[in-house]
């Protein structure tokens, strides 16, 4: 399986390109999705601050807040990545918040970098088409633990 992220950060981030892709890789290596050896996996990575996310959140969830992650997935559910029989696949955009993180992390007495990864992880399980569950929870919490 070959991932490949493409970055767009209207925010400064701390974090290397390299580094998206390896979380990236490990999420959806830990995930289990069937049928995704042989594939060529892309997904988008926006790292945006808070006004923006505030104004997509509105616009894509009719939500009038900043939130941390958002999700927009080409797949409906892992069966339908899993079925799929193309060898190159988008899952789509994971929108991330990083000023929303980092003061949640604070406030929380979290490590940033840790709850960084975590929230990403958290965004790709969704472009997967995982839903919340302990088993989505404790995956991007082991990915969170594995970059810290």
């Amino acid at each position: 399986m070959k991932v490949i992220v493409d970055v767009n950060t209207a925010q400064k981030s701390e974090y290397s390109r390299k580094l998206f892709t390896q979380i990236a890789q490990e999420t959806i290596k830990i995930s289990n999705i069937v049928n995704c050896e042989n594939k060529e996996i892309t997904l988008s990575v926006a790292v945006v601050d808070e006004d923006e996310m505030q104004q997509v959140n509105k616009k894509l969830r009719n939500c009038n807040a900043v939130t941390d992650v958002l999700s927009i997935g080409d797949y409906s559910d892992q069966k339908n990545i899993a079925q799929e029989f193309q060898t190159e696949i988008f899952l789509g955009e994971v929108i991330l918040c990083y000023n929303y993180i980092e003061k949640s992390a604070r406030e929380n007495g979290d490590d940033i970098d840790k709850e960084f990864f975590t929230i990403y992880a958290h965004g790709i399980l969704h472009l997967l088409g995982f839903e919340h569950s302990e088993d989505m929870f404790r995956m991007q919490d082991i990915i969170g633990e594995m970059f810290t």
